[in-house]
């Protein structure tokens, strides 16, 4: 078994169901009545934080690494101006 835990604690299809309800409140919200705004706030809370935690770990795995230096900082290491 994986050492590193999952992202949610839930089970896969019960974080579907909540970002679809989110979809679902938030579209409706802003369309049909704001009633729907509070009411599926859960839902659309769950799907900002899932769609904030997707990004960060994007940009961690895709930015540079620890100790990485960027082309422009190589050329100080060395001490050239």
């Amino acid at each position: 078994m994986s050492d590193e835990r999952p992202l949610f604690l839930h089970p896969p299809w019960m974080v579907g169901i909540m970002l679809i309800l989110g979809v679902l409140s938030l579209a409706a919200g802003l369309t049909v009545d704001p009633f729907w705004l509070v009411m599926g706030s859960p839902a659309i809370l769950t799907l900002v934080v899932y769609i904030g935690v997707s990004i960060v770990l994007r940009l961690r795995v895709d930015g540079p690494a620890d100790g990485d230096l960027g082309s422009e900082d190589r050329d100080f290491e060395n001490g050239d101006p």
